[in-house]
């Protein structure tokens, strides 16, 4: 089944661009034909998969979003390593401005990238969504239908998860579906911290959200490094040679932990123990 994901947390700092590209990169290694689109103003992905210089190009995403008569989507696709990437651009806080002032801004996205796209170029879009509630991040859960939340092993990002549900995700389920397909503890790197968000997640409503990989039942087991996307210096290294972590370091022990992130989104839901 085609789907759109947004990948998003109303908090920076959180690796939501790493697991955007890892995730499309391992939605394309099992062999699916997939989009990614950068929404972040900051552009973190376009840069993450090599395409810094069309950060500044004169054609865009903004255009095909805020232009009637304007390019398609086509236009502004880039090609990237086994997947295709929509790059983001320095005028998307203008077009941030023009979705917020236009009575259906919000659904530009959905109806100008993803109808277009989904189920006929491509099975997959992963979106890269700006780490904020505004129009934008909205415009991406509205468009998408999906979402992976991925959280630090802190307090902050725990509470921006919270706010991100009680102000954004609830809204926009009273007038269309959003589903939360995984929630994804990332960048862990073993404290007691990391362990009470855990044990607290699996005691949560969002319990039925967390991968097997994320349990906590993996800080006892003597095969398991911990719980969680674990801290890697190479996801790092690897964004700055513009290349997903399958590419650079082909022998990550984390890339089983994407893959299986990748089968969530294929399945449209975590699958039962």
């Amino acid at each position: 089944m085609a789907r759109a994901v947004s990948v998003s947390l109303q908090k920076g700092g959180v690796g939501k661009t790493t697991i955007a590209i890892n995730l499309a990169e391992r939605l394309a290694a099992r062999g699916n034909d997939v989009l990614l689109v950068d929404l972040d103003q900051q552009g973190n992905a376009t840069e993450g998969v090599g395409l810094l210089e069309a950060y500044d190009a004169d054609v865009h995403i903004g255009d095909v979003l805020t232009e009637e008569d304007g390019p398609e989507p086509a236009d502004v696709v880039r090609e990237a390593h086994n997947f295709d990437v929509i790059p983001s651009n320095a005028n998307l806080d203008d077009v941030e401005d023009k979705i917020r002032n236009s009575t259906f801004g919000v659904l530009w996205f959905q109806r100008r990238v993803v109808d277009p796209l989904l189920g006929d170029a491509y099975d997959y879009i992963v979106v890269d969504s700006p780490p904020n509630l505004g129009p934008l991040s909205d415009a991406a859960l509205i468009g998408t239908g999906n979402v992976v939340i991925p959280l630090l092993g802190s307090e902050q990002s725990v509470s921006g998860f919270e706010r991100m549900v009680k102000y954004q995700i609830m809204p926009i389920r009273n007038e269309v579906d959003l589903d939360i397909l995984a929630i994804v503890p990332n960048k862990f790197s073993g404290d007691n911290e990391e362990k009470r968000i855990i044990l607290h997640l699996e005691d949560s409503p969002f319990a039925a959200d967390l991968p097997q990989f994320a349990r906590s039942e993996h800080f006892d087991r003597p095969d398991s490094p911990g719980p969680g996307i674990r801290d890697r210096v190479a996801f790092r290294r690897a964004w700055r040679q513009g290349m997903p972590l399958a590419q650079f370091d082909p022998e990550n022990d984390m890339l089983d932990r994407l893959d299986e992130l990748a089968a969530i989104v294929e399945r449209g839901e975590v699958a039962d123990d």
